[in-house]
């Protein structure tokens, strides 16, 4: 895991992950990449986890609830997305955030690091930020 951080942003994956959003312009990326991580029945690898915290992450953005560690160069250029954030997105992201923190490659790492507390600390607070 290219991972210096226990933060959403703070590894490779979800960092790589924004700027292909960006460049691609792909608002369908977003509910793509929830989907496939929701829609997996099998062990979540540390990649998909990364990837989805970024989508979801995106979705509390543009909500108005932008984490501190999003990039400044996309979250100052989502709008040209034009996604609607609807109940039903907001839905979708806080369940795969919820299934990531549940069973997920990633859970494993944090826990085998020590970091578990501070991982679920940040994942209860873009849950949060997605209800609101």
């Amino acid at each position: 895991m290219g991972a210096w951080g226990t933060r959403n942003f703070e590894n490779d994956g979800s960092q790589d992950w924004i700027f292909d959003l960006m460049d691609n312009k792909d608002a369908g990326m977003v509910s793509d990449t929830l989907a496939r991580v929701l829609n997996n029945n099998e062990n979540l690898e540390i990649s998909d986890c990364e990837e989805a915290l970024a989508a979801a992450e995106v979705v509390a953005a543009l909500a108005g609830k932008p984490s501190e560690d999003i990039p400044e160069d996309p979250l100052d250029t989502l709008d040209v997305l034009n996604i609607i954030v609807t109940s039903s997105l907001r839905q979708q992201a806080i369940a795969t955030v919820q299934k990531i923190q549940t069973a997920s490659e990633m859970k494993a790492q944090w826990e085998d690091q020590g970091q578990a507390e501070a991982w679920n600390g940040v994942l209860n607070n873009l849950v949060q930020r997605l209800k609101i």
